[in-house]
Order: C-alpha cells, then sequence, then structure tokens
C-alpha cells in the first residue's frame, strides 16, 4: 500500500558514540531520557517544549537504547532517536544537546563523545555531522511510506523484542507473545496516537484497515520464547524510584502477510507499546526462510 508523499514525516537519527567509561546501573532509558531533557532545556528551549511537555502518548519522539550496562572506555555504542512530523525541525538541536551532554557527563553514568551523526533510511544511514569533519549537511526528512516495502515477499517472520514491550491486553499487561491481530492493532494504534498528536490524519484510516486485518487473521503464532523483565528508573520530576517492566525475547508468525508485513517493517522506526520516549518498544523484523524451531519454542 502507498501512501502520499511526505503523509507522515519522520526522522530516524543514528548517534554513534565513543564511551569515556559509560556505566548505568538502572534503567538507561530514564538516564538518556533525563539527559537529554536538561540539555535541550539548555541549548534549545522551544525543543524542550515540543518533545518534553505533555503526556507521554503525544510524545513525538522515540528512543532506542544501546544494549549493555558497562561500556569500558573505548568501547563504540549507538543511540537511536526517532522524530515525528512537528518535532523533526529539532534534529539539529538534540544533536547539538546529544554531543553537549557527553561533554558535561550523562548523570549518573559518565562521559562520551559524539563520533558521528545520521539519518537512518531503509537502504541504510545518511550521514550529516562528525565529530572531525563538522556539520557536512542539513538532517533530511523521510516518510513513514518509506519503509513500507522494507521486508521482502514472506509468509513466515520473527519479531525479536530489543527492548520491553509495555502494552495492555484487556485490563491486565501483555505477558506472553502477541497473536497476530493483536499486534496490528497495537501498531495502527500507535499510528493513531502519534497522528492526534501531530494534528494529522492518519497514514491509514480505520475504514482502510478491514482488508489488512482480515489477512491477518490467517496468520498464526508458530514459537515463542518471552520473559518478563522488571526495571528500576529514578523519576526526573520526583526523585522517586519507580518499577517498570515489559516483554522480552523473540516469536515467530506463519501465514498470508501480502497487506501488513510492511506496516510491521514501519513498527521498527515508531516502536509500539508504551514508554517508548523511555527506550520502550523497539524490535527487529526477520523475514524468512527461517531455521526450523526448537523443540522447546514451537506452538504447534
Amino acid at each position: 500500500m502507498n501512501l502520499p508523499a511526505h503523509a507522515f514525516p519522520i526522522v530516524p537519527l543514528s548517534f554513534h558514540l565513543r564511551s569515556a567509561g559509560l556505566r548505568f546501573s538502572a534503567f538507561a532509558g530514564s538516564v538518556w531520557h533525563g539527559g537529554l531533557g536538561r540539555e535541550l532545556a539548555r541549548v534549545c528551549p522551544p525543543a524542550f517544549a515540543r518533545l518534553y511537555r505533555g503526556a507521554d502518548a503525544a510524545r513525538l519522539d522515540a528512543l532506542q537504547l544501546p544494549p549493555g550496562e558497562v561500556f569500558p572506555p573505548g568501547s563504540e555504542l549507538t543511540l537511536r532517536l526517532t522524530l515525528f512530523c512537528a518535532a523533526g525541525e529539532y534534529a539539529l538541536a538534540c544533536t547539538q544537546a546529544l554531543l553537549e551532554l557527553g561533554e558535561r557527563g550523562l548523570d549518573p553514568a559518565g562521559r562520551y563523545r559524539l563520533l558521528r551523526a545520521s539519518v537512518v533510511q531503509p537502504a541504510g544511514e545518511r550521514f550529516f555531522y562528525g565529530a572531525d569533519a563538522g556539520l557536512c549537511q542539513p538532517p533530511a526528512t523521510g516518510d513513514l511510506g518509506d519503509w513500507l516495502h522494507a521486508v521482502p515477499p514472506t509468509d513466515e517472520l520473527e519479531i525479536r523484542q530489543r527492548t520491553p514491550l509495555c502494552c495492555k491486553q484487556g485490563n491486565a499487561l501483555l505477558r506472553s507473545a502477541p497473536e497476530y491481530v493483536p499486534l496490528l492493532q497495537r501498531l495502527f494504534g500507535r499510528l493513531d496516537q502519534l497522528a492526534h498528536a501531530m494534528r494529522i490524519a492518519a497514514p491509514l484510516s480505520k475504514a482502510q484497515r478491514g482488508a489488512l486485518y482480515d489477512e491477518a487473521r490467517g496468520v498464526r503464532l508458530r514459537a515463542a520464547a518471552v520473559h518478563w523483565q522488571t526495571l528500576s528508573r529514578r523519576s526526573a520530576r520526583s526523585g522517586q524510584q519507580m518499577t517498570v517492566g515489559g516483554l522480552l525475547g523473540r516469536w515467530r508468525y506463519r501465514g498470508p502477510m501480502a497487506l501488513t508485513r510492511g506496516w510491521l517493517s514501519a513498527g521498527q522506526i515508531l516502536q509500539i507499546g508504551g514508554k517508548t520516549a523511555f527506550g520502550f518498544g523497539a524490535y527487529d523484523v526477520v523475514a524468512g526462510p527461517l531455521p526450523p524451531l526448537a523443540a522447546s519454542e514451537a506452538l504447534g
């Protein structure tokens, strides 16, 4: 399915960093989110107001964390930050804030150096800033539609959850791998949230989703290896320790996906569930053919 040009503007940023001894003793998403906010408030108050003032569901950014808790001096890591719609105009402000955050120190984790910054695109990354070269070109705005064909034709794919998925099933937090239709519903719910916050029309109206759900009912969850992770974080507002949690692991689907697989690919940029501004809900899509399932993972 094709979307009109620039129907859903996005700027997915990738920051390549060199650690000067970073160490995270609690949930890293809270530390990165709070540190970026403090620097944005200092270097660009309009950017801080756009990204940090408002309810979580209305935030026009999503953070993707580097895996790990300890980064020895000299080791390299990648932090990603996706900006949606009007927030995209603050890509350079966010780059400047992360640069200065590394120099001033990420409290309490330590220091790092920003080596380079790029915009992530389906075909690869487009470099726009380097520590030695400086700003080479303005960061380019992309569109969600660019990602709709990033998964090749397949009748089997695997979701690999890279950061905790925090969402509800009924009145309780989801603690098992979701079936295919509920996963799509959460993805489109995320799109609706963002479109409402952007004050634009959703890229796919509810009336247009019927055919996708009809197809999705033929897709089956075939395997799952998941676990629940409980994390603690310190609230920047109250200073109190808070407990958060989400689902980690991988799960596999099989069935007709011609209409839906591109939306799952786009979801890698959007992230799904709650707390995406803190790094939750990041996943990878791996398309088939896939190796045989382990007996302990197969669901039948």
